[in-house]
């Protein structure tokens, strides 16, 4: 029997999205319904606990009101609260098209991220762009997304991603692109076989995949490498770290990631300022996305700043990290979501 068709098959028809199914696998365990409120949709779940009825989206709850997931979509509003609370936000500006408003910001900044204004999962965003031709390029990729156009300073540092739920630190991942580490004896290409297998848990869920295959023959792939002196065969040494992707003048949304998960790192401060920010745009279950040298360190905007807010923060990282310990959001939210 395949084991993995066999985990599908406890759930009910209709359930494919992994976020659903991770809320319909906890609430079982905690005796709470949960059922699609219409047939074939998964837009919707009604959860129900004794005399008590809630219906959701994913992790958008009945308590989110329609202004803050409106705020969080769009980046420009979003920036601004964010910057009249005090809080480290990297400059920006917002244009329409490629111009000298634009041009003089690059030259300004040295590397920017452009990004459209309200899309999401990472489209049509490019990172560390430096040229006024790659720049002109970004812009009319990201047009093709959105009619407005983010500018943002790039900012040096690692990624964080902080999951807040009903004014707490649930959790947070360290990511970063997918790389692959040297054995000795294994050419970077049989590596990147082995991180291909690998990539697909079994899950109570059902099939968990990471993140998408990793074409080896990939020309940026191979450029990278190029760089680093490597080539797919080569064998390179013990514990080297092989990057996969650069980020220059990269499409943010083609890039893979490894999600580790760092919780017990992060700074008070900075746990302090993230409740802050999704307080301040009353997202009551939020995603925030920081890129700064140290989470362990208070962030400044010299040293880092927040990049996002999301209102519909994916659970499944945090569930299931690449490394570090498995961290059960899933039944926080679900407590929140019951509570008085």
């Amino acid at each position: 029997m395949n084991l993995l068709r066999s985990k599908s098959s406890v759930f009910p028809e209709g359930f494919e999205n992994l976020q659903n199914r991770l809320i319909l696998n906890k609430a079982r365990e905690m005796g709470i319904g949960c059922e699609l409120l219409v047939d074939g949709c998964e837009d919707f779940l009604q959860l129900s606990l004794e005399h008590k009825q809630i219906i959701i989206n994913k992790t958008r709850t009945h308590r989110l009101p329609l202004i803050a997931g409106l705020l969080a979509k769009n980046k420009q509003a979003c920036n601004l609260i964010l910057h009249e609370q005090g809080m480290p936000v990297p400059p920006y500006i917002v244009v329409a098209a490629m111009g000298e408003e634009a041009e003089v910001f690059l030259h300004q900044y040295s590397s920017i991220v452009v990004k459209p204004l309200d899309s999401s999962s990472s489209q049509g965003v490019t990172l560390d762009v430096r040229t006024v031709a790659e720049l002109e390029a970004a812009i009319h990729l990201a047009t093709q997304y959105g009619s407005s156009i983010l500018l943002q300073q790039y900012v040096i540092g690692t990624d964080y991603r902080v999951l807040i739920i009903n004014d707490q630190v649930a959790a947070v991942n360290q990511y970063r692109p997918v790389y692959v580490t040297g054995n000795g004896s294994s050419s970077v290409r049989e590596r990147i076989e082995m991180l291909n297998r690998n990539r697909i848990q079994d899950t109570e869920i059902g099939a968990y995949e990471a993140f998408p295959a990793i074409d080896p023959e990939n020309t940026h792939l191979l450029d990278t490498l190029r760089k680093q002196g490597l080539a797919l065969n080569d064998v390179s040494p013990v514990d080297q770290e092989i990057e996969l992707y650069d980020l220059r003048n990269s499409a943010a949304g083609k890039i893979s990631e490894f999600y580790r998960d760092c919780t017990d790192d992060i700074h008070p401060d900075n746990a302090r300022m993230m409740i802050q920010a999704a307080q301040a745009l009353q997202i009551d279950v939020a995603g925030i996305d920081v890129r700064c040298k140290d989470i362990r360190v208070p962030i400044t905007t010299a040293q880092g700043g927040i990049l996002e807010v999301n209102a519909l923060p994916d659970l499944t990282h945090h569930v299931y990290p690449h490394g570090g310990t498995t961290r059960d959001v899933v039944r926080q939210y679900l407590e929140y979501l019951f509570q008085s």
